[in-house]
């Protein structure tokens, strides 16, 4: 399942992060969570381009918060089999 994880969130994040996180590679639920923090700190950095007035805030605001509900929705996943694989090893 780890491999799987792994698979899902390098083709959901830039190469950049991926690579970035690649230190991680044997815990993917930190992996996921570490890109989580990356991208909310990109959200942010675009909100401020907008708020500036900057003309590719708004795509790099829209772009970060894509990025980050599928990174969620991987958190989410991540969590659940955590808790099938718990409960299987009962």
């Amino acid at each position: 399942m780890d491999q799987a994880l792994t698979v899902l969130l390098r083709a959901m994040v830039n190469p950049a992060m991926a690579q970035a996180t690649k230190s991680m590679e044997g815990d993917p639920r930190a992996r996921i969570a570490h890109c989580i923090d990356q991208t909310r700190i990109e959200a942010s950095e675009g909100a401020s381009l907008v708020a500036a007035c900057a003309p590719h805030g708004r795509a790099m605001l829209t772009q970060a918060q894509q990025t980050l509900e599928r990174l969620e929705s991987l958190q989410l996943l991540a969590n659940q089999t955590t808790r099938e694989q718990d409960h299987s090893d009962d």
